[in-house]
């Protein structure tokens, strides 16, 4: 199983993209989207590493997500697999 997480192909969102792959994350694009994507069962994204301000950190699942948010809080991001995966 894997973690998606779909983040909108605009250059406020490329310091996410840029941790994202840094943490090991392939990205892939889906129409305006980009796909972040692991094999990873769980990922923790660090708002510090990206440089983001607070609003656009809390925008960045806006797009969607395959998996489910263990936690979201204004510092990090900690992602898992759906459960029963």
């Amino acid at each position: 199983m894997t973690v998606s997480v779909y983040v909108l192909d605009v250059p406020e969102f490329e310091p996410v993209v840029h941790t994202a792959r840094t943490a090991g994350m392939a990205a892939h694009r889906v129409g305006d989207y980009l796909k972040l994507t692991t094999e990873d069962r769980d990922v923790v994204l660090h708002r510090k590493e990206t440089g983001m301000r607070p609003a656009l950190w809390h925008a960045m699942l806006t797009g969607g997500l395959d998996g489910r948010i263990v936690s979201f809080t204004p510092d990090v991001v900690h992602l898992t697999e759906e459960d029963g995966a």
